[in-house]
């Protein structure tokens, strides 16, 4: 009898999943059955639809995302030398001579379907562009096609247009169309993607209070439609998911924002009237920090001390010994204001009053002992502050940063507005200077820092401390950002009357009449609530029945170092075949991806080409296993 396996999800790690299957029967003929199971559009997911409005972007740049393993990559497979997602538009729109042969030729061999409705976008994409998500969805189908194209002709590929909903030993129940189905495999994966938790109790009270509720999740799934032309919206939360929703209720709606040099965003918004107006807050206040307009991909940081701490304090044996407030943030610390002070010397030098060597061998110098701790971070910020002063006349205030709106609390609307909107005409500023910004230089080491600590603290290595996720929260408000067009977008919005801020810290409740939030002293009303993020998924309150039945039959257990659980299930390192209750390993079912976040690190980040991604390597593991415990090699 054939061997069976199924995938599910049919996202991007599924993709690659089936990639690297096909690397390792590469030269072989088993017998193998390989179920795909989706009801969203195989290859592209829900996320990347390709069908979707091309108004939402990717929050990745064309030149900095692949599919494809590369020479040298930590894989067990041979690699597939295929085009990065800017490799194939430029194939695609007949750039040949630019992409080198093998992959060239990968392209000529599986030959994408015309995509007309692309063509202004192909024609405009460059490497540091932000690709429709759309168009990314385009990418993924065609790397879906040259994947099933890898396999040996005696695997039988079944694709299944539904959603799982319970494993019971290597039993899998399929709901589609036409009812409940059984499938029967000797190994399977959940490649799920970003699977919601169960709501909390305040959001099943918004959503049964009779006013409007847009719940937390994916935007192009959420019901934009019910926020009505004029209406007063509440929303928590000013990162992506704001800035889609933003896009949605007006480029979508017939809004347009024209360029305008005597606008301080660079914009004017022409407005529909089918706008919604916004009442913004978010835990920190203010929006997300535009990303640096490099015109190119962006520099490497220089975090040799960061890494020169990791090497020196790593602990390798999951004791939880390492610390990243004391051990790593001091050294990471140094990277960024030493970022910030060479570029400063190079574009201001007149701004030091000392020579650069003299600022670093301060930096270098400065005595954090006192400063460094589990529970904060700013700290040390300031530490290194205090022992720059005098040095410069524009200092560094990294502290500011991590917390853009300290001292605001008595502020009014109004004056909250103004100091919002000022900030975020500096950043603009700073966005366009790039290269030759010291603010962005020193925010970009922060924002860098990011893989290496979340490597180095992964799976137990290092301590829960708070002062590691305060980190990791900061570094992506300024390195997680919207691509600048979209802060200049908010600031011509507010400057159109049709945004106002609120600031930190949200207390919403509701009655029956209308939502109120407050943010310290300053308060707002609306019958409508829309939450712009996304939760973290979380095994401990999974509402999707297939992770339930999981929990049930205790096939899974939370990640839980040092005894303290985690939303992730705990996965084995070199498989990611799921762990039970009592420490043993399934013998059946893998999980990959981003609800495994708390154990390993860079799960939600796409495979940036020439830096080994780690996301790869997790689908390398994951396809060999499968296959040993199908029994297939």
């Amino acid at each position: 009898m054939a061997a069976s396996i199924a995938i599910i999800g049919g996202g991007p790690r599924g993709i690659s999943i089936t990639e690297r299957i096909a690397a390792y029967l590469r030269g072989t003929s088993p017998a193998l059955t390989l179920h795909i199971v989706d009801s969203a559009q195989v290859g592209a997911g829900r996320v990347w639809d390709t069908a979707q409005t091309h108004t939402l972007c990717m929050n990745t740049l064309a030149g900095a995302v692949t599919l494809f393993t590369e020479p040298g990559a930590t894989v067990g497979a041979p690699v597939l030398e295929g085009p990065t997602m800017y490799e194939w538009i430029q194939l695609v729109r007949g750039d040949r001579e630019a992409v080198s042969g093998p992959k060239r030729s990968l392209f000529d061999a599986h030959q994408p379907a015309a995509l007309p409705q692309f063509d202004a976008e192909i024609a405009a994409t460059r490497p540091e562009s932000n690709p429709s998500r759309a168009l990314y969805g385009e990418y993924l189908r065609w790397v879906w096609r040259v994947a099933l194209a890898q396999l040996p002709a005696s695997v039988e590929v079944v694709e299944h247009a539904a959603r799982a909903t319970r494993f019971a030993g290597g039993a899998i129940s399929l709901v589609d169309a036409t009812g409940t189905t059984t499938i029967h495999t000797d190994a399977a994966v959940l490649a799920s993607g970003w699977v919601l938790p169960a709501a909390t109790e305040e959001q099943r009270a918004f959503a049964g209070s009779g006013l409007t509720y847009i719940g937390a999740g994916n935007p192009v799934e959420q019901d934009v439609a019910r926020l009505g032309a004029g209406e007063r919206v509440l929303v928590r939360g000013m990162g992506m998911g704001f800035f889609d929703l933003m896009a949605l209720t007006t480029i979508d709606r017939g809004g347009r924002f024209v360029e305008d040099a005597s606008r301080r965003s660079g914009l004017r918004y022409e407005a529909s009237g089918s706008e919604p107006h916004f009442v913004l807050t978010s835990g920190r206040g203010y929006p997300y920090l535009p990303k640096s307009e490099y015109h190119s991909l962006p520099p490497k940081a220089n975090l040799s001390r960061l890494r020169a701490a990791i090497s020196a304090h790593a602990a390798v044996d999951g004791s939880g010994a390492l610390s990243f407030g004391r051990d790593l943030w001091p050294a990471l610390a140094r990277d960024a204001y030493a970022e910030y002070y060479r570029t400063l010397a190079r574009v201001r030098p007149d701004s030091l009053r000392a020579p650069l060597e003299e600022v670093l061998a301060a930096i270098d110098a400065a005595d954090l002992g006192a400063a460094a701790n589990s529970d904060d971070i700013i700290p040390v910020a300031r530490a290194l502050s205090g022992v720059l002063d005098g040095l410069t006349s524009e200092p560094f205030n990294m502290a500011h940063w991590v917390d853009p709106l300290a001292g605001t609390h008595a502020l009014s609307i109004e004056d909250l507005g103004t100091r919002i909107t000022d900030g975020m005409v500096a950043d603009i500023t700073e966005a366009v200077a790039a290269w030759d910004s010291p603010v962005k230089a020193g925010l970009w080491a922060i924002s860098a820092g990011r893989k290496p600590v979340a490597v180095a603290t992964q799976n137990g290595r290092g301590a829960r401390e708070a002062a590691l996720g305060q980190y990791m929260a900061f570094g992506q408000m300024v390195g997680s950002g919207p691509p600048l067009f979209r802060t200049r977008e908010l600031l011509a919005l507010y400057d159109a009357g049709l945004v106002t801020f609120l600031g930190p810290e949200p207390h919403v409740t509701v009655n029956s009449l209308r939502y109120r939030a407050a943010s310290h002293s300053r308060t707002a009303h609306a019958a409508a609530l829309a939450d712009a993020f996304l939760p973290a998924p979380d095994i401990r309150r999974a509402a999707d029945p297939v992770s339930r039945s999981l929990i049930d039959a205790g096939r899974v257990r939370p990640f839980s170092p040092g005894g303290v659980a985690t939303g992730s299930p705990e996965t084995d390192a070199n498989t990611r075949r799921t762990v039970h209750p009592d420490g043993s390993l399934d013998a059946h079912l893998h999980i990959t991806g981003i609800p495994t976040g708390d154990q390993w690190a860079d799960t939600t980040i796409s495979p940036m080409p020439g830096t080994d991604p780690l996301m790869l390597q997790e689908t390398d593991k994951t396809a060999h296993s499968l296959l040993v415990q199908a029994g297939a090699v």
